[in-house]
């Protein structure tokens, strides 16, 4: 759960002062989901295989998702010097950073511009490269028919495009929650799935590339999330549960809080590519690979670093690292589902508390017991 969210059920507000790259110093750090593409030849191979015949014209590659830019910098810029070097020098490259209108562009177009250094943007040692931003949810067209070599779209779809259904008890799809509640969220799930899939075809030329990465449960269900008593979100939800329970926020707020996201398993991914009748394949969409990907958890392996190397068990700044990253992605979700009839501050208040003590409780477990390492599904995706 590592990009901010895409879903219309309500406004999205970034967590941390615009402009200053927050996003990206917290979260990706932790989980570093471009990674993986960064160390796979196959995926630099597969680019190049994109039909490209006019080198006068414009190669559009799109990093969807974008967030504040800071994750994909180091591989669009190895994407394209690759791209260079086998199309020619002198190829006019876009790049065009979709997310919701309310996402932090103006940390994108900051770190774009060398403001925020690190990661270095691309644009600071490529010639002939230009960067857009296309401010649309991804469950709508963002950009012309027909127009896009390359999509890149790492831990973005497991948002919903709208409200999940009522989970009195949970505000994720965990192993307790009621059947037709998951039921429904999968049914929710894979319709989205689907319709951006629909949305990146018409995208796509001919022969296009599109790469999704999207975090992944693969327990012997189509839903749902595998995850350990003491994981981040759990403690999420206990602590929520007694806010609710002792009267601090409502039932309904509970429930307006759920997490709009949930999870699919590879076989979710794969399922609209095997029915040679889906609206998925008619729109010319073929699956070239699909494979599970563990993500290591950045924050406990340098926690056992340190403990290692310098015997300091620093558990405090592990929390503190830990928790400040997932609430980039998790903040807005209760901040906006507090009722109306409370004032900005007080709903500060109640949010700032929440956090706290879950980093209080985080704090006194065993890193190595809570690691939550995450296991992402990468596909490849081509138009024929």
């Amino acid at each position: 759960l590592l990009s901010l969210s895409v879903c219309d059920n309500g406004a999205h507000l970034p967590y941390g002062e615009t402009g200053t790259g927050h996003y990206g110093a917290n979260i990706v750090s932790i989980y570093d989901n471009y990674q993986i593409l960064l160390r796979s030849e196959f995926f630099l191979d597969v680019a190049k295989t994109v039909p490209f015949p006019d080198r006068n014209s414009v190669y559009n590659i799109g990093d969807y998702g974008t967030a504040d830019g800071a994750a994909a910098m180091k591989l669009l810029k190895k994407l394209i010097e690759c791209l260079k070097e086998h199309h020619g020098p002198d190829v006019q490259f876009q790049v065009i950073h979709e997310d919701k209108v309310d996402n932090d562009f103006n940390s994108l177009f900051r770190r774009l511009g060398g403001l925020i250094p690190d990661p270095q943007s691309y644009l600071q040692d490529l010639e002939n490269v230009y960067a857009l931003a296309s401010g649309t949810n991804f469950y709508k067209q963002c950009v012309p028919a027909d127009s896009m070599h390359i999509i890149l779209c790492i831990a973005g779809i497991h948002w919903l495009s709208g409200k999940p259904p009522v989970n009195k008890d949970f505000i994720y799809s965990f192993p307790g929650t009621e059947a037709v509640v998951r039921q429904r969220l999968e049914k929710l799930a894979s319709e989205d799935w689907e319709r951006f899939l629909i949305f990146r075809s018409r995208e796509l030329k001919k022969g296009g590339l599109m790469i999704v990465a999207a975090p992944s449960d693969n327990a012997n269900r189509s839903g749902g999330v595998q995850i350990c008593s003491e994981s981040f979100l759990q403690t999420l939800n206990s602590t929520w549960k007694e806010f609710r329970d002792k009267g601090r926020i409502s039932k309904i707020e509970f429930i307006n809080t759920n997490l709009a996201c949930l999870q699919k398993s590879l076989d979710m991914l794969k399922s609209p590519f095997e029915d040679p009748n889906s609206k998925v394949v008619m729109s010319g969409l073929r699956l070239l690979s699909a494979e599970l990907v563990t993500i290591p958890c950045g924050a406990c392996d340098d926690w056992l670093r340190q403990k290692e190397n310098k015997g300091v068990d620093d558990r405090a700044g592990y929390a503190r690292r830990y928790v400040a990253a997932n609430r980039c992605w998790s903040n807005s979700a209760f901040l906006t589902g507090l009722s109306e009839s409370r004032s900005r501050e007080e709903k500060e208040e109640i949010v700032n508390e929440l956090y706290d003590q879950v980093e209080e409780g985080i704090r006194n477990m065993n890193p190595e017991t809570l690691k939550n390492d995450k296991q992402f599904a990468y596909l490849y995706i081509t138009k024929k």
